[in-house]
């Protein structure tokens, strides 16, 4: 029978041998990423500042351009559209407007003015800032949860150094990801939080 054999069987592979580069890359990386978080800042999103959402549903597929367009000449500030279950379906999240209570009201009038008929307005929701910020902190426990889950898993379930040695390297790829958020200025939100659990999973 024919086998395939990518690796010989005495192939020995000296991983350390650029030691001193690749952790010299390593460390910049991670003091890069955290001088750029404390530097630029994230661009968080409406999730974490607080804003409007709303969940309309239309009688034909959605153009999401189309939506956008129209929805920019309000001059509402930070507006994010995406599709939302079906091809009819939209969920659209608008920043936070200066003022009171009513500004928002006169926000979300404004919105489903500008949509039309053509649209049905499902769900409407207010993210208060007070909201964000404990969103925030929350997403940033689950984080910090996550990571020491592992390192108590891998203590007991192998050795102490090895549970070390994962912290740091998992701590090393989540201050990675942060870091190009807050370089590249993509929105930073619940999704992304979720994204960066699943990066400390897989990491290992």
């Amino acid at each position: 029978m024919f086998r395939l054999k990518l690796v010989p069987d005495n192939s020995a592979f000296d991983f350390l041998r650029q030691l001193k580069v690749t952790a010299s890359v390593s460390v910049l990386l991670v003091l890069a990423s955290i001088g750029l978080f404390f530097v630029n800042g994230l661009n968080l999103g409406i999730d974490f500042r607080g804003g409007i959402l709303l969940e309309a549903r239309s009688e034909a597929p959605v153009d999401i351009a189309d939506v956008r367009a129209d929805l920019s000449r309000l001059a509402l500030g930070d507006i994010s559209i995406q599709s939302f279950g079906s091809e009819r379906d939209v969920l659209i999240r608008v920043q936070r407007q200066e003022g009171d209570e009513k500004a928002q009201i006169a926000a979300i009038q404004r919105i489903t003015e500008a949509l039309g008929d053509a649209f049905d307005i499902r769900r409407t929701e207010f993210v208060g800032p007070t909201i964000g910020a404990e969103l925030a902190e929350k997403g940033m426990l689950a984080v910090g949860c996550a990571l020491l889950a592992i390192m108590i898993y891998i203590w007991f379930r192998f050795e102490w150094q090895f549970s070390i040695a994962a912290i740091i390297a998992l701590s090393h790829d989540v201050l990675s990801t942060v870091g190009l958020f807050a370089l590249v200025r993509f929105e930073f939100n619940l999704a992304t939080v979720a994204a960066i659990l699943t990066i400390a999973g897989y990491s290992i």
